[in-house]
């Protein structure tokens, strides 16, 4: 087992002439302190070769190493995933990872260290981003088409799959063809990944006639089906989409506490849980609970709320009668008075002089016989 360091060059040379198979070789990093200023780190191993004539096995301890190694070793196994051929291997910055390499051939070994990875800050930025701007995502023509175009070429696979079961004679034959049609489907698409250039490049007219075939056909599906109107089918987009907006913030960092805070802090601002916020939640909560005892209106206070009541009505009267929707003509012909109702929409008073004085007159005299029933009660109870 060997220990590596930052910027440390390890290489490693097999004798061509030794009559023994070459033996397994533990790299192992121990991991570093976890810190703010170390948020966005990213640690690699490279190797450094001119042959593929190596395997490679991932592990967190030299013991989970070497049972990888042991498990590839038996007779009866067969796991596509245990050994894997790659030049640059990601590891856990903050945790001890070891890397066993078995090698016919010279290499050269050596850790990489990224303090600041811009790669995890672009992640954390486009999940932020994602989350706040997935509701009009979700009600976007554009981004139904393109997303229902990729799933389409991402989904053909599955298709042929399909079509291919219905195909097969017997039953017990197609569960172990899907079995390992499923891991062997699986390790293919990641290895297609990991050469996604060297495909484009040699194979650049199968792929231009699988994306403009497949694609177009995703195209009139989405276009015949037309993009969701129901309210509850652009919910579930919308929260789809920020799922995969919060998944995308939570691995911005290897750092599973700060991702975790930077989760809750994004749900937070989006719902604008803020502590302002929730003192008045909680402050509203209280008082429809144990409302206060209520304070009547004094005459003053009540005929002042009436007048502003009644100006604000009388402006939306007007706005609305000046406004196309009222069919000005069939009302003046309803109309006793249509002169009358021309000078209120162009500003003129709603009651007139007369009417202004005959209620004051009416209201004046009902105010004196009151106060003088008063008078006469407390005259009777004295005597």
């Amino acid at each position: 087992v060997m220990f590596l360091e930052p910027g440390r060059l390890v290489s490693y040379t097999y004798d061509e002439w030794s009559i023994t198979r070459p033996g397994l070789i533990v790299y192992c990093y121990p991991g570093q302190q976890e810190s703010l200023l170390n948020a966005f780190c990213t640690v690699s191993i490279r190797m450094h070769c001119d042959h593929d004539n190596y395997n490679q096995y991932l592990g967190s301890s030299p013991a989970e190493v070497k049972k990888h190694y042991k498990a590839e070793q038996s007779l009866f196994s067969f796991n596509v995933f245990a050994s894997r051929k790659r030049r640059q291997v990601e590891l856990e910055p903050f945790n001890q990872s070891c890397l066993g390499v078995v090698s016919s051939g010279k290499y050269d070994i050596e850790v990489l260290l990224n303090r600041f990875d811009l790669w995890r800050v672009g992640l954390l930025v486009l999940g932020v981003l994602l989350f706040f701007i997935a509701l009009p995502m979700s009600q976007n023509p554009l981004f139904y088409y393109t997303g229902g175009i990729l799933i389409g070429l991402t989904s053909f696979a599955l298709a042929l799959v399909y079509m291919f079961s219905k195909m097969m004679p017997y039953r017990p034959l197609m569960l172990g063809v899907m079995v390992s049609g499923w891991t062997l489907g699986f390790y293919g698409m990641q290895m297609m990944y990991e050469n996604l250039r060297l495909i484009f490049v040699l194979y650049q007219h199968y792929v231009f006639w699988y994306l403009a075939i497949v694609g177009s056909i995703s195209f009139f599906v989405c276009y015949r089906l037309g993009p969701p109107k129901d309210r509850r089918s652009k919910r579930v987009i919308q929260w789809t989409l920020q799922l995969i907006a919060l998944t995308m913030v939570f691995f911005s960092s290897y750092q599973r506490q700060l991702s975790t805070g930077f989760v809750l802090i994004v749900i937070g601002a989006y719902y604008h849980a803020t502590p302002l916020n929730a003192l008045h939640w909680v402050r509203n909560r209280f008082r429809s609970r144990y409302p206060g005892k209520r304070r009547l209106l004094t005459v003053e206070e009540f005929e002042e709320q009436g007048r502003i009541e009644t100006d604000r009505a009388l402006k939306d009267l007007r706005e609305y009668c000046r406004s196309p929707e009222c069919k000005q003509w069939t009302t003046m012909m309803r109309l006793r008075d249509p002169v009358r109702f021309a000078s209120f929409v162009e500003g003129s008073p709603h009651v007139m002089e007369e009417e202004c004085f005959e209620y004051d007159t009416v209201h004046s005299s009902i105010s004196n016989d009151d106060s003088d029933e008063v008078v006469e009660l407390t005259e009777g109870e004295e005597d």
